[in-house]
């Protein structure tokens, strides 16, 4: 064999070796739409996975309440203290931001725009296996302090 055959032979290992692992590797990034939690009434999360113990990630939403247009966008950093296997514990901890808009319903009044800051702390269980499942249990602390109970689905990529 001459040396361009041997360049051939291990590149083409390589390769074999690369798919291979990357086709085994667990996914490190998830997508998922919250319900009654960090986005309120619902929000789109996102989320990418460090290490096995530690991950990154923000929830963002828009919805109308009672007339009023909610945004709001609560990014978190994860840990898990405890994984076995596909379950997990987890805490996250993140600040959110809140803009609320109520709109004048009468011309005399230019309506209500307000901005505000708060923690979010949440802990509870997940399920990753390609899909993703949370249900947790948080509290919101800003103007006031708030408990709260939240569920997530999603997938993995």
């Amino acid at each position: 064999m001459n040396v361009v055959a041997h360049a051939r032979t291990g590149l083409a290992l390589a390769l074999v070796c690369l798919l291979g692992r990357a086709a085994s590797a667990e996914p490190r990034h998830a997508v998922y739409v919250d319900m009654l939690g960090k986005g309120g009434l619902w929000g789109l999360g996102y989320e990418y996975e460090a290490t096995p113990r530690l991950a990154f990630g923000a929830v963002g939403s828009y919805y109308f309440a009672g007339g009023d247009h909610h945004l709001s966008l609560s990014p978190y950093v994860a840990a898990y203290p405890l994984v076995r296997g596909h379950h997990r514990l987890f805490v996250q901890l993140g600040p959110q931001v809140v803009r609320r808009v109520t709109p004048s319903p009468v011309p005399e009044w230019g309506g209500m725009t307000t901005t505000r800051v708060g923690a979010e702390l949440s802990s509870g269980y997940e399920y990753r296996n390609h899909v993703l499942v949370r249900v947790y249990g948080m509290a919101s602390v800003g103007e006031h302090a708030s408990p709260w109970l939240g569920v997530s689905l999603g997938w993995m990529r």
